[in-house]
């Protein structure tokens, strides 16, 4: 018959995974009342590395880590990766109330005029993002950050970790830092070199007015389409109307407005 299982091997199990894997083998083996080396052994059998890893990780940041301290909770779509702003999308919400009032304002008019709906929304959108980008740009050419520099992108270069650090993180307890695999791939990876691309305030700057004058063509298009279309819309009606007068002409057939006794000769939409 089977020695019976220690329950302490569970419990030391639980402890390990409650930890996160920080706590030491020297104090579970305390917490457990047996030698050290039973723990490791415990650890090694029951895969306990594996299945910390299978655990579903906690939303929110681990305990003592102040990476977010300070910073505006993300929202839906929240520019946090946002470096210079030159392609970020934006909306009314990101540009101040009363440019944002103005630009609509501009497409109620432009309905009026007998312009397509989907011609003034493009329109819209493209005012929009005129105005913030203006914004971001009398950020970056502000007397005060001038000679600042930002942070771009930040890039790691990883190597697979040596039989001997992963036998020594097993070993003592702890689990080591794990670069995230950018294959997808279950290979154990650390990061061997870290790259900081930084840009001042003058090139992101520089970055944004060349992204301004490709916007400033592009509204410049879109207004003489808007054009165009309004133009061939009363050309459309013009000719609708000729007809209109040309068939009474031949039918002897007119209109006439009960009250003033004159003759119609405008076109009425149906709609």
């Amino acid at each position: 018959m089977g020695r019976a299982r220690n329950p302490e091997r569970d419990k030391s199990l639980q402890r390990f995974l409650e930890s996160g894997g920080k706590i030491s083998l020297d104090e579970l083996a305390e917490a457990a009342g047996v030698p050290k080396s039973r723990i490791s052994k415990w650890k090694s059998e029951d895969k306990w590395t594996e299945q910390l890893r299978g655990r579903p990780k906690k939303k929110g940041g681990q305990p003592g880590n102040n990476n977010a301290r300070g910073r505006t909770p993300a929202k839906d779509g929240n520019k946090n990766a946002v470096t210079h702003g030159a392609y970020a999308k934006v909306g009314y919400e990101d540009i101040p109330p009363e440019k944002a009032e103005e630009i609509k304002r501009l497409g109620e008019k432009e309905a009026e005029n007998g312009a397509d709906r989907l011609m003034i929304e493009e329109l819209q959108s493209l005012m929009i993002r005129k105005e913030y980008l203006e914004g971001q740009l009398k950020l970056y050419t502000a007397e005060e950050v001038q000679g600042s520099y930002y942070i771009d992108k930040v890039v790691h270069m990883v190597v697979p970790k040596s039989v001997e650090e992963i036998v020594q993180e097993q070993d003592s307890g702890i689990e080591g830092q794990q670069a995230e695999d950018p294959e997808g791939g279950k290979e154990r990876l650390k990061t061997a070199m870290k790259t900081v691309i930084k840009s001042s305030a003058f090139d992101r700057a520089m970055k944004i007015e060349a992204e301004l004058n490709r916007l400033h063509g592009r509204i410049i298009k879109q207004i003489d389409s808007m054009k165009s279309y309004e133009m061939e819309n009363r050309r459309l009606k013009l000719e609708e109307r000729k007809y209109q007068l040309a068939k009474q002409k031949l039918t002897g057939q007119y209109d006439i407005d009960d009250e003033t006794g004159e003759i119609i000769d405008e076109i009425i939409d149906d709609d």
